[in-house]
């Protein structure tokens, strides 16, 4: 027994690197999502796809994401992180590869298989940050790294593989991206999350929860849900926003890795905030923002006018998503319930442009617009009363 310890302890890694493991997980769960609107894009240009078809190709992904990492709230504490990491990051690459066959239900279905994978890792990534300290700081650290992915990713992509194989050169570019950042999972501990969260996490001593309220976190969660719907209707479309204004595709190829340079710069604003303002003020800033860069995008005759509403519409992603997601993990009463804001994510993302295609071809792009304002704005009614019964009860609690 005395050997126990030592050898438990010499197989975990030390904070920083499984933190670091963590960040990695992220940037590989999230780069379909990253890379949405060149996904769309080149999937028209190469596959002639009408804008139906495109809709339920992103729902299709989403499909997977969420069914999948839904479920992990039930078993991701039973298997070891390493183990679960390296199978979903090598049955991601299998599917995705599949996807690339030209025949559409194909690409549909196995698209839908590589959600479920890429979910998986992103569920993993999620749940090891919800359970560090200062959240909103180690989550906008995770939203910056995953978008720097994906400019480093739409900047190299479009001028190599994409313009040599079109649609399979663009899915051989993000298996490559995969493979190469697998190693890193490697850091991972061979042993399984604690269901309670105790241990191995990257992190210790982390705000004790609002034990046994669940209504507040199912608020928080559905605030998640509406608000990646509405970022995610925008960002999906914003290339064909260009496209039907007959913008030079060359501008907006910059201006999309643009775009997600802003995303970065409304995360690091997140991380480097952290917790001083709380979660929900810098929330509603950033829905606030966005409701303002969508309403420039309505002007999208105007390269300017597009330009400025898609930046701020990014920024507003990068900074809200970080302390919608760092809400969630305050509210968790045990350390399970933050995996679920990975379906919460997925699901916005599956319903936005789902809907949304349908919306464009009835309606046109302002119907795409209106409709990602009004989601958003359902969100901030939604983590305000979150916010709002998760005091009462802290209060109820201290016999206030």
């Amino acid at each position: 027994m005395s050997h126990s310890q030592p050898n438990t302890q010499s197989n975990s890694p030390d904070k920083g690197t499984l933190i670091a493991a963590a960040l990695v997980l992220a940037a590989v769960g999230s780069m379909f999502y990253n890379l949405l609107p060149l996904i769309i894009g080149v999937a028209q240009d190469d596959r002639g796809l009408s804008p139906s078809e495109l809709g339920l190709l992103s729902a299709a992904f989403f499909l997977g994401f969420n069914a999948v990492s839904a479920s992990a709230f039930f078993w991701l504490h039973r298997f070891g992180q390493r183990r679960v990491a390296i199978i979903a990051v090598l049955a991601a690459s299998v599917a995705m590869l599949i996807s690339s066959a030209p025949s559409y239900p194909t690409m549909l279905a196995f698209t839908a298989f590589a959600g479920g994978a890429f979910g998986v890792l992103y569920g993993l990534a999620s749940t090891l940050i919800g359970r560090t300290t200062h959240q909103a700081r180690w989550f906008g650290v995770k939203i910056s790294l995953e978008a720097m992915l994906g400019v480093l990713l739409i900047l190299i992509l479009p001028n190599t593989l994409i313009a040599a194989y079109g649609y399979s050169g663009l899915v051989a570019g993000v298996v490559l991206t995969a493979c190469l950042l697998a190693p890193a999972f490697i850091a991972l501990p061979r042993a399984a999350l604690a269901a309670d969260g105790s241990s191995p996490s990257p992190d210790t001593g982390a705000a004790v929860p609002l034990a046994g309220e669940r209504t507040a976190i199912w608020l928080a969660l559905s605030a998640c849900l509406f608000f990646f719907s509405g970022q995610t209707t925008v960002w999906a479309f914003v290339e064909r926003l260009a496209a039907n204004a007959d913008f030079d595709p060359d501008q907006v190829a910059g201006l999309l890795s643009l775009t997600l340079v802003f995303a970065v710069l409304g995360s690091l604003s997140a991380a480097a905030l952290a917790d001083r303002f709380g979660n929900l003020l810098p929330f509603l800033a950033a829905c606030a923002l966005f409701l303002i860069g969508d309403a420039m995008l309505f002007r999208s005759s105007e390269f300017l006018a597009y330009g400025t509403g898609a930046c701020i519409v990014m920024y507003s992603t990068g900074l809200g998503i970080s302390y919608c997601i760092a809400e969630i993990a305050r509210l968790d009463p045990d350390g399970r319930h933050i995996v679920l804001s990975v379906p919460a994510v997925g699901a916005g993302a599956m319903l936005g442009p789902g809907i949304a295609g349908f919306l464009a071809e009835a309606y046109g792009y302002p119907a795409v617009l209106l409709f990602g304002a009004v989601t958003v704005a359902t969100s901030m009614l939604l983590l305000t009363l979150a916010w709002r019964r998760a005091t009462l009860l802290a209060a109820s609690k201290l016999g206030i």
